[in-house]
């Protein structure tokens, strides 16, 4: 599979930065979905990098944990579905469209869909968030 390119987008080249390339976000879990009608709305996932080294128990090793949220000004679109107590994505796309962009969330378990933007831009907090540390 090739290499995803980061999309340009202020804030993706800190990610690229930490995880040394842009993501696949495969088992990120979504923390919070919010929605303004005026302002910046936002996602926030923990992400993490799955190493080749297996733990004691048999577990892939996870390490570069980061709180990555997605911030989306001028929402015009959106459809979300399966919202649960535990939403992990098989992928997130970020995708130019003629309005703005289209920020994709496949489903692994719970929340799938997107969000389309007039604006989006990314920020990066290491390590894993307070709510799973």
């Amino acid at each position: 599979m090739p290499e995803a390119v980061a999309p340009a987008v202020p804030g993706a080249d800190e990610v690229v930065r930490w995880f040394g390339r842009w993501p696949s976000f495969h088992d990120a879990e979504i923390l919070q979905i919010d929605l303004q009608r005026n302002g910046r709305s936002s996602v926030r996932l923990h992400a993490f990098r799955m190493t080749k080294a297996v733990d004691a128990s048999g577990h892939f090793v996870l390490d570069l944990h980061a709180v990555v949220t997605f911030w989306l000004e001028g929402v015009s679109d959106l459809e979300l579905a399966d919202f649960s107590g535990l939403n992990v994505i098989f992928g997130l796309a970020l995708e130019p469209i003629p309005t703005g962009f289209r920020l994709a969330l496949s489903p692994c378990f719970g929340i799938a869909g997107y969000i389309e933007a007039a604006k989006v831009s990314i920020s990066l907090e290491p390590g894993k968030p307070p709510e799973r540390a």
